[in-house]
């Protein structure tokens, strides 16, 4: 512990120590409090360490990328060790390799066991609900006319959706309930910004409109103006749309 001390970091609940992704060229042992490793791809957590725990061990290859968010759930002292200086102590002190072995063992046995369970669950959790959700959407949209053509453009992508529906709703998909929204979102929204249900277009006597679905967050803007939930707002050829940070034009 002595040659440890100066490597100790104090950390806030609530802090992320590095995301899934990053460049990791550190190695951390937690000397108090907890963390939780996390997987960004659907939000899970994988396991929770405390005291004597470690993790960031991507950082023992050069210029390896985390495959996990680390995130602070417990106000926590951290020993934060450098590779360079990691790899001299192990030289020097060949327990502390067998240990710190000993210990990912341990850890990653923990974490492809939950994978292993989650994905053999999967199927039956998504196909059932994802049946019973489209089957409601069909109920509830009757198609527009042949006549009428108008489109979203949506910017990122720069994919193009017709709108066919009276009722259309734009959000992402929910992995847990199987609910796909009419235009998912999902691809676009890499940051995970935009609600399930965020906003819905409705079709009624000839012109388009859009309001914000209750329970959306970070926000639904037209032409730059935030709307209220549940207001329509007419849509007219040209306006943009933005849910969050989203840009989507409305075409007819």
């Amino acid at each position: 512990m002595d040659i440890l001390k100066k490597f100790i970091s104090k950390y806030a609940a609530g802090d992320i120590i590095y995301k899934k992704g990053d460049i990791q060229s550190d190695f951390f042992i937690i000397n108090k409090g907890k963390v939780q490793l996390k997987n960004d791809g659907q939000g899970q957590i994988l396991a929770t360490l405390t005291k004597g725990d470690f993790f960031g061990e991507e950082s023992l290859n050069s210029e390896q990328n985390a495959i996990y968010t680390v995130e602070v759930i417990e106000d926590s002292f951290l020993i934060k060790i450098p590779y360079v200086s990691l790899t001299e102590m192990l030289k020097q002190t060949p327990d502390i390799a067998l240990k710190i072995l000993k210990k990912l063992s341990e850890k990653h046995i923990k974490i492809q066991t939950l994978l292993m369970e989650q994905a053999a669950a999967a199927p039956a959790v998504r196909e059932k609900p994802a049946g019973k959700e489209a089957k409601k959407e069909d109920q509830t949209s009757e198609k527009i006319g042949g006549e009428v053509k108008a489109y979203l453009i949506i910017q990122r992508s720069n994919r193009l959706v017709q709108l066919t529906k009276t009722q259309t709703f734009l959000g992402r998909r929910d992995y847990t309930t199987g609910f796909v929204p009419d235009i998912d979102l999902t691809d676009e929204d890499e940051e995970k910004y935009i609600s399930r249900k965020h906003a819905k277009i409705q079709f009624k006597d000839g012109r388009f409109y859009l309001s914000e679905e209750p329970g959306a967050i970070n926000g639904t803007f037209l032409n730059g103006n935030k709307l209220q939930t549940g207001v329509k707002h007419e849509l007219n050829a040209e306006d943009e749309i933005t849910l969050c940070h989203l840009n989507v034009i409305f075409k007819i």
